[in-house]
């Protein structure tokens, strides 16, 4: 691995490290902070290396867990306040952490919560190692989600899925794995939201697999470097730029039937017809990407478009918020 990378990673974990030894000394707001550097660095380090972490067994390399009020959720044994018959997951993006969901200015409110009143529902935020291949995650996702429903405290009648960006993907993927499987939860009743999820490829991430290309067809050596060091990116960033969910010898898989399948994209212009959104749609995912307009055999149950909503504020904008009220509650 080239030697920038190495030095990046040495450095993480040394962060990392020290936040660990002596957080605790320190005040409670200041703990807390360091505790979400802690998240951040680890969040961000899987974004670009995961799998490597993860061969690795480095420390940065996050475990899947579900988060209710906090806390991590055992999915063996589930232990929260109130459980519902409904459970709402929120399943993050591309080097996010859980608290990518929460509004501005509300700690602690998201969709989930905002749902969790109509729907008698429990909100849970999944967290994970962004950096792995995207049917690594949803296969793990559809065995962690079959454990949490068969041991859950009440039976379970109803599922929301949400995910931002990735983890649009990683529902597509787990419902695939699932239904092959034979899991029970694939057969609830089940509503899986794609918020700015790239089911067609980001134009970003392509963009960069282009020029990782170029640059390393140059003549100049340093150039080449530079191409080498662009291309040195995990397996989820490479499954984004192509909206793979499968691995590469399984043929991409329709939505799950019987599901209901609801997509919600960005625009970076408050006015629809703004030539930029042509060009950058959210700033990421063009809106045709989001709604997968090349994939056959499609049917959504609803789509929305939000102008003037970029992409990562698609996972905590009261508009987004609204909507998803009006379509699952």
């Amino acid at each position: 691995m080239h030697l920038a990378i190495r030095v990046n990673i040495f450095f993480l974990e040394h962060l990392y490290t020290e936040t660990m030894l002596y957080g605790g000394s320190t005040m409670v707001d200041q703990t807390e902070s360091i505790s979400r550097w802690q998240q951040h660095t680890a969040a961000i380090a899987c974004g670009f290396l995961g799998d490597w972490l993860e061969q690795r067994r480095n420390p940065l390399a996050l475990p899947m867990q579900f988060i209710a009020d906090g806390r991590v959720i055992d999915p063996l044994e589930p232990a929260v306040s109130r459980p519902g018959r409904t459970l709402i997951v929120l399943i993050h993006g591309l080097m996010e952490m859980d608290s990518i969901w929460e509004y501005p200015q509300a700690p602690g409110a998201h969709y989930g919560t905002d749902l969790s009143g109509p729907l008698e529902a429990t909100p849970l935020c999944l967290r994970f190692n962004s950096g792995r291949a995207i049917h690594e995650n949803g296969a793990e996702l559809s065995r962690q989600l079959e454990l949490l429903v068969e041991n859950w405290p009440r039976e379970v009648e109803r599922l929301v899925l949400l995910g931002h960006s990735m983890g649009g993907l990683m529902i597509r993927s787990a419902c695939h794995h699932g239904r092959h499987q034979g899991h029970q939860w694939t057969l609830r009743s089940l509503d899986c939201a794609y918020l700015g999820s790239p089911h067609d490829g980001s134009w970003l991430a392509k963009g960069a697999q282009g020029m990782a290309g170029m640059m390393q067809r140059m003549p100049r050596d340093y150039l080449r470097v530079v191409g080498e060091f662009i291309d040195l990116r995990s397996e989820g960033i490479r499954n984004l730029s192509r909206g793979e969910v499968t691995p590469p010898d399984i043929e991409e898989p329709p939505l799950l039937p019987g599901a209901d399948h609801y997509v919600v994209s960005g625009l970076l212009s408050r006015r629809q017809e703004h030539p930029v959104n042509a060009l950058f749609g959210d700033a990421l995912v063009h809106e045709a990407s989001a709604r997968g307009e090349r994939r056959s055999g499609w049917s959504l149950t609803d789509t929305a478009a939000f102008p003037g909503v970029d992409h990562f504020r698609l996972a905590h904008h009261r508009l987004v918020g609204n909507q998803l009220l009006e379509w699952l509650a």
